[in-house]
């Protein structure tokens, strides 16, 4: 094909022209980035944040997982975007005389346009398909409707239709085809600056910089003297929206309102205000403004509705941080303002107390006395059980830790408690009580100091979840080994340190329940459903279970706070349990247990289960 030098003028002077735009639309966006201030270090071990890029873009597992058929789509799209570069770059240098491909492929070039020819079909099908969806299947998808994504759809169909037409030989208006096709192609930097594509160019960097973990928070600096002696105005939290980080503001700039977090938030789906996706939409619009984050992007009510069971952030596909907005936001209400809090009660229990209860430590001295578990020896013991809250204090969580201590006794294994504890601080944090976490954390590493503990076993997940890893934040010189008790009775089981009847109680159907810190934060799947496997039983699961479990409504301090909602998570639970059909409900967490309580005929946790089959 000829071109005139008119026409190569114009190609340059249109090329010249969409690249201006995009920069001038781009360059406020950088701005409002750039204006955030950093927060964490977000280079480190540079390798799995370039392994997590690779499988989360470029083999987009995360888009698949969430969405399978709409997911496959969207992969579809991709691909053929990945694979049209080289064709597209050839096909802007062709009125040059300097297209490449030719050269490069030789006698190659023809099968590679046939590929590029069923790529081509396989992506009109594809983004055709993503539009049905969209537009004509309205329950199921994403909701307002985004109308860029629908011209923008309408543009890819064509771009494959105009390459496949400039494939047939001896074909009409080949010129004009030629040049439909550049046009679509030129127009659209500035549309995906304009729109919600704009992910396209920012997933990448923002699944990078993304954290390692599920809800991976850092402490605040509470040191009054170095806070007095800092320059500027003192911020505790997300108070304004000057004090979002730069971080946070690209994720409210890549969100792509799939919508799959509030497909997956517990209170959205219980019909409650909180919807992840509008509070990151209400970030995007309140860029470049002064204005409050309590009110202005996300209200008080949806703040205090939110169990931080991780499932928003969990399921994203383009690496946004929910929770660190949420929690963020909590710390300005505890810190700063002093209002609009739910868990205002339960924070001052626990000043009071050291434990949600509001009991005195010698209720569990006799429950330790009267259960005759013994104490940690320095230098003796090898495993610290650690009790927690609820098998301390909660009348209706002794048959769990007497199964736990029958266990331990029946396998020999070298353990003792505290003779004192203070609460983990897990509920406190994530209701933005960052004093208070600190507090109660410093109180029990100066004991885990003192007694030289080095493995702990612990029956809560929230437990688990903070020693694990929030610990270590505050003191980076400790080292522990902690440990879930399914891990520890999966241990035990495999060893064969425990001989069970499997006789009893084979007629029951049972199912589990994944809590949220067991599984989507310590992806700790396995040693739960052995241990059930191991006693003999089998399970029938749950429709959402193992990473997509759905909240028991325990967590931010819930199992503890009468929450007045007109449905509440644990109701929307429960229901999805006695619909299985289970018998005997088995957990892996107290708080779940607590929750989940009466759902059924029996609720046992797992250490109960093997405790009634030894022999």
């Amino acid at each position: 094909m000829s071109f005139a030098a008119w026409e190569r003028v114009l190609l340059l002077v249109l090329i010249a022209g969409t690249l201006t735009l995009f920069v001038k639309e781009l360059t406020p966006k950088m701005r409002h980035i750039l204006a955030g201030k950093p927060e964490r270090l977000r280079t480190d071990r540079i390798g799995e944040r370039i392994w997590r890029v690779i499988k989360e873009v470029v083999f987009q597992s995360r888009v698949v997982g969430g969405r399978p058929v709409a997911g496959l789509m969207h992969a579809i799209v991709f691909f053929g975007f990945i694979g049209f570069a080289f064709e597209t770059t050839d096909h802007f240098l062709e009125p040059f005389r300097a297209a490449f491909l030719a050269t490069i492929l030789g006698g190659f070039e023809s099968t590679f346009k046939m590929i590029l020819a069923v790529a081509a079909v396989a992506v009109a099908i594809a983004i055709a398909g993503l539009a049905f969806r969209r537009f004509v299947l309205v329950d199921i998808s994403p909701d307002p409707k985004s109308y860029s994504s629908g011209i923008v759809a309408a543009m890819i169909f064509l771009l494959m239709a105009t390459y496949l037409y400039g494939l047939l030989e001896h074909a009409p208006l080949t010129k004009t085809n030629w040049w439909l096709h550049s046009l679509l192609i030129i127009a659209f930097p500035p549309l995906i600056l304009r729109s919600k594509h704009f992910h396209i160019l920012m997933a990448p960097v923002d699944i990078f910089f993304r954290t390692h973990g599920l809800g991976e928070f850092l402490p605040l600096n509470l040191d009054l003297e170095s806070l007095e002696a800092s320059e500027g105005e003192i911020s505790l939290g997300l108070e304004t929206i000057a004090d979002v980080p730069w971080k946070m503001r690209m994720d409210f700039l890549t969100c792509v309102e799939c919508k799959r977090c509030t497909d997956q938030c517990p209170a959205a789906i219980c019909g409650q205000e909180l919807q992840p996706r509008e509070f990151i939409l209400g970030g995007r619009r309140m860029l470049g403004q002064e204005g409050t984050v309590i009110g202005g992007v996300i209200s008080e009510t949806a703040l205090g509705q939110c169990t931080s069971c991780g499932a928003c952030e969990n399921i994203c596909p383009v690496g946004i941080e929910h929770l660190q907005l949420l929690l963020g936001a909590k710390r300005a209400q505890a810190l700063s303002s002093g209002r609009g809090m739910v868990a205002t009660d339960f924070l001052l229990t626990v000043e009071k107390y050291e434990n949600p209860f509001a009991e005195r430590e010698q209720v569990r001295t006799r429950r330790i006395e009267e259960l005759e578990i013994p104490i940690y020896r320095k230098g003796e013991t090898e495993y610290l059980l650690w009790l927690g809250c609820v098998w301390s204090y909660n009348q209706d969580a002794r048959g769990s830790l007497e199964a736990m201590v029958k266990v331990l006794n029946a396998a020999g294994v070298s353990y003792g408690v505290l003779e004192s504890e203070s609460c983990s601080g897990h509920h406190s944090r994530r209701q933005g009580e960052e004093l208070q976490f600190q507090t109660l954390a410093g109180q029990n590493i100066e004991r885990f100091r003192e007694k030289a503990v080095t493995k702990i076993v612990a029956p809560c997940p929230h437990c688990l979840h903070t020693f694990r890893r929030e610990y270590p934040t505050l003191d980076g010189d400790l080292e522990l080994e902690t440990i879930h008790h399914s891990e520890l009775l999966t241990e035990m089981l495999q060893q064969g340190k425990l001989l069970l009847d499997h006789t009893a109680g084979n007629g029951k159907r049972m199912t589990f329940h994944d809590p949220c810190y067991l599984g989507r934060y310590e992806k700790v799947f396995e040693a739960p459903r052995d241990v059930i496997a191991r006693s003999g039983f089998s399970i029938t699961e749950l429709p959402r279970r193992r990473e997509r479990s759905f909240c028991c409504g325990g967590g931010n301090a819930g199992f503890m706070s009468q929450r007045e909602e007109e449905r509440r998570v644990d109701q929307e639970r429960k229901e999805e349990i006695q619909r299985s059909g289970a018998d005997v409900l088995v957990t892996a967490c107290p708080e779940c247990k607590m929750m989940l309580d009466a759902t059924v005929e029996e609720t046992k946790d797992l250490a109960e289960l093997v405790a009634d089959r030894l022999r």
